[in-house]
């Protein structure tokens, strides 16, 4: 497991691009964000939540992708591994580089705030950005596999969360309740997340290796 985990974190530094632009933008949005006086957004949760849909919309499943495309997958699925380990190790490497991205975001948020004599994070935004986030950019990960699996091209489901992500670039509303995320939220998100993996996890192990390497 450990090494698979490796080896999906090395794969994602090697699209430096996609990785540095990533980058950019996040810190972009919450230095404006966290500057900008007027607005009633949350210079964390609003990067945050923006990471949680582009890292697996961007990262999620190159490696299956690649391996697919090369006739390497028979040497992933004889190892011992079960295609749910495999899965739940791509799950985990999602989640660590989501929390990275947002854990970056949280400490940017906190320089401009200590040297502005802004507010800092609260115990509630904290929770969102290293659990609730992380846990739902997992599933949006989980669908894009499930999609290559079923339809052996993730395409149907990337095009499915860009729309959703256009769709809630222009709901004003959501990023509003998004800026003011409860405790009480945060735990109904992160046990509904969880159960949504664990769904998934459940799902993919009804594929067999031979429908895996098709």
């Amino acid at each position: 497991m450990k090494a698979l985990i490796k080896k999906e974190f090395y794969i994602f530094l090697r699209k430096r691009f996609q990785f540095l632009l990533l980058l950019f933008i996040v810190t972009y949005l919450v230095i404006i964000l966290s500057l900008n006086k007027s607005n009633n957004l949350n210079s964390i949760l609003v990067p945050s939540l923006l990471t949680s849909f582009f890292v697996p919309y961007t990262f999620g499943w190159i490696s299956f992708q690649e391996e697919k495309k090369n006739k390497n997958i028979s040497y992933l699925l004889a190892s011992p591994l079960s295609i749910k380990e495999i899965f739940l190790g791509k799950m985990l490497t999602i989640y660590l580089v989501s929390v990275g991205f947002m854990l970056w975001c949280l400490i940017i948020s906190s320089i401009i705030s200590v040297f502005s004599g802004k507010p800092l994070p609260t115990l509630e935004i904290i929770l969102a950005v290293l659990i609730t986030l992380p846990i739902w950019s997992v599933v949006w990960s989980g669908l894009v596999g499930i999609g290559l699996l079923l339809f052996d091209n993730p395409f149907i489901i990337r095009i499915f969360l860009f729309v959703f992500v256009f769709l809630i670039g222009f709901n004003p509303n959501l990023w509003k309740d998004i800026s003011n995320l409860g405790s009480w939220k945060n735990v109904i998100f992160v046990l509904l997340g969880l159960g949504i993996n664990l769904a998934m996890l459940h799902f993919v192990s009804l594929f067999g290796n031979e429908r895996i390497q098709e």
